[in-house]
């Protein structure tokens, strides 16, 4: 037998020459905090998802909510009133999904939840703000991505294991979500 030989955990023979190294770490790491540039983690960007979560389901429905009582001071009701609801409805979801996370991550980084939370979208090439039409890619397919189950899973695996921690979202685009300080 090799002298170099080695039993691993589970007590089998291996030759030291083809370990492929120690697992890199996994959750903290002992830093208190993340260096400026460095990649965010999953668990940031979820608080992040979290702070701006209620702020969107609030931006939408409170103006839609707003929208019956107008209705009725107009004397519109029975189908017509449901036409013009739903109408507003999609109209005003398709401009808050072309405004709010587009605008906010290629004018100021990111999101009330992420400038909160110290992270940023940047582009990962030169770590440049996003476009306004690179920012409205990433975030349509964000949504994409959360509404399917299989694509969430195999988002948030590549975001965990990858060492850029890059969504697909952040791969589409060439985008990289970071520290800001």
């Amino acid at each position: 037998m090799i002298e170099s030989a080695k039993k691993n955990m589970f007590g089998q023979m291996s030759s030291a020459g083809d370990d492929l190294g120690p697992l890199p770490p996994v959750g903290r790491t002992g830093k208190a905090g993340a260096a400026p540039g460095a990649p965010a983690s999953l668990m940031r960007r979820c608080a992040a998802v979290a702070i701006d979560l209620p702020l969107a389901v609030a931006a939408i429905l409170g103006p839609l909510l707003l929208l019956d009582p107008v209705l009725e001071v107009l004397s519109i009701t029975g189908d017509d009133a449901r036409t013009v609801w739903r109408i507003s409805a999609f109209v005003w979801l398709a401009v808050f999904v072309l405004v709010y996370s587009p605008v906010c991550v290629s004018r100021w980084g990111g999101t009330l939840g992420k400038r909160v939370l110290a992270i940023e979208v940047v582009r990962a090439s030169d770590g440049a703000r996003l476009g306004y039409g690179s920012a409205v890619a990433r975030h349509v397919i964000n949504l994409v991505v959360n509404a399917v189950p299989v694509l969430l899973i195999g988002n948030m695996s590549a975001i965990s294991l990858s060492p850029n921690r890059q969504g697909m979202q952040d791969k589409a685009v060439g985008s990289s979500v970071i520290h800001r300080r």
